[in-house]
């Protein structure tokens, strides 16, 4: 899927793919009328279960600090497309540089696994 530059709802521009999975492509865009940086998130329709609209669905409910605001969500041809608030640097990317870079030190790895389990708990407890 070449995406690089398209526009999505007339508003926002791909820039970079960030991980595919069996569910959705997932993008770091960009808001081309205020240059806001977005994440974008586009799954197929024929699914058996629409992840995206649940996860819209689930997202707007749980409003709070470390949870992505909606911008938008809707349907374009066959495809449903999620556009989320983009909070910084996600697990995957935090994964592929641990990968990339070997001669990180255990401390470095064994704080950043502590900084994300406290990030959780306090989620969960929201």
């Amino acid at each position: 899927m070449m995406l690089k530059n398209k526009l999505i709802f007339n508003k926002y521009k791909i820039k970079s793919l960030n991980q595919i999975t069996n569910f959705c492509w997932t993008f770091q865009g960009v808001n081309i009328k205020d240059n806001e940086p977005v994440f974008i998130k586009i799954g197929k329709k024929d699914l058996l279960f629409n992840f995206l609209e649940s996860e819209a669905y689930c997202l707007i409910n749980l409003k709070g600090f470390g949870i992505p605001k909606i911008i938008s969500y809707g349907r374009n041809g066959i495809y449903n497309i999620l556009i989320e608030e983009l909070l910084g640097t996600s697990l995957y990317e935090l994964w592929e540089l641990r990968n990339k870079e070997e001669n990180i030190t255990y401390y470095i790895k064994l704080k950043n696994v502590c900084m994300v389990a406290l990030q959780i708990l306090d989620r969960l407890e929201y």
